[in-house]
């Protein structure tokens, strides 16, 4: 990789990823401090701008040392990949120490209690879901293609095959043939693809989160951006699959030797995928606020019923652990989108499946006898 194309993707990456983190307390309900409900009048206090303010300095803190590990480790070894990495990997082990001491500050003031939990004002109208929908039928056809595909190949592939492909799209780690080494990407596209797809329709019905009495008006701002969340994963969805399966199919190519290595297209797809994760998050963020807060401004003074409001139901603000609410999908408290309800036992299951799935693909990977490429 060209040193100034990796000096660029340091910077971008981290002034978008860095630029996500430092709204978060602007595009936050009114109500919370960094996952704890302070009630409106808390979050408004001296003491919770002394601490949104230290959330500001630890941030810029962690973004200035991640840029310059990242730009050390660009310099030592230009041509790789390595400083980007390593810049937000340091930024994301960073931000949670922030979090937590800034979450800790805000439980000192938190409110006492949480008003009651109530009906909602008007019916749960049923959005579309046609984009989760094909979200889902993408994942699971550009699964098959690439399963099918290898599949039909498998004979006619060497004794060896490429498994990793470097910066330039070049192979330079190859394995033995066998069924893991061919079909380890081609099961990743499926089950990632798949998997990503079914989020998106369970985004599209996770519970709601409502002030009360508010006349309704939070009821739809949160319809309104739960759709646009769900359609937004959605897209997601379609780039990561059409990523890996272009990748699946021309590993194969190259092994059998009608491909010099991943085509032109994978770093332009990539580019594509980062700029419209990054940049669509910041768009819902500074368009809808979390959790369609900045839709609810016509609520008024209307405080928040205990979904988002009981402090006992979360823990360190960021883990919701109800066992009598029957939903999956919950409103984060503090960051954007959406978590799992961790009492749910089917909530659960389905992590721990996805984690296993995950978990083994990535110990095949490890563990497959392979050969590097001497440089």
């Amino acid at each position: 990789m060209n040193p100034v194309t990796a000096q660029l993707l340091l910077v971008g990456g981290l002034v978008a990823y860095g630029a996500v983190l430092l709204i978060l307390p602007r595009i936050a309900r009114r109500g919370l401090l960094f996952g704890v409900y302070v009630a409106e009048e808390g979050a408004r206090g001296g003491e919770a701008v002394r601490i949104t303010r230290g959330w500001y300095v630890g941030m810029v803190a962690a973004l200035i040392a991640s840029a310059a590990v990242g730009e050390w480790l660009t310099l030592r070894h230009p041509g790789e990949p390595l400083g980007g990495s390593a810049s937000l990997a340091l930024l994301g082990a960073l931000t949670p120490l922030v979090y937590l001491r800034a979450h800790l500050q805000a439980r000192a003031i938190a409110a006492p209690g949480a008003p009651a939990a109530v009906a909602a004002l008007v019916p749960d109208a049923r959005r579309s879901l046609l984009f989760p929908l094909i979200a889902v039928g993408a994942g699971i056809l550009g699964g098959l293609v690439s399963i099918v595909y290898a599949w039909v190949h498998y004979g006619d592939l060497p004794a060896m095959i490429p498994t990793h492909f470097g910066a330039e799209r070049q192979p330079d780690v190859w394995s033995p043939r066998s069924f893991w080494s061919v079909m380890l990407l081609p099961l990743t596209a499926l089950v990632l693809g798949t998997a990503l797809g079914v989020m998106a329709c369970l985004i599209a019905r996770a519970k709601r989160a409502i002030r009360f009495p508010d006349r309704g008006i939070s009821v739809q701002a949160q319809l309104r951006f739960r759709q646009a969340m769900a359609n937004f994963v959605s897209g997601v969805v379609v780039l990561v699959t059409l990523m890996l399966t272009l990748m699946s199919v021309y590993s194969v190519r190259t092994a059998m030797g009608l491909a010099p290595g991943l085509p032109p297209a994978i770093p332009f797809l990539l580019a594509i995928m980062l700029t419209y994760a990054l940049g669509g998050t910041l768009f819902l963020a500074l368009r809808y606020g979390q959790g369609g807060a900045r839709l609810e401004r016509a609520a008024g003074a209307a405080p928040l019923t205990n979904g988002l409001a009981d402090n006992a139901r979360w823990v360190l603000g960021m883990f919701y652990v109800n066992r009598d609410d029957p939903s999956l999908f919950v409103e984060k408290r503090f960051g954007f989108g959406y978590t799992l309800n961790f009492g749910n036992p089917r909530a659960i299951a389905l992590l721990a499946t996805l984690l296993i799935i995950v978990f083994a693909m990535i110990l095949i990977g490890v563990f497959l006898p392979h050969a590097r490429v001497p440089r």
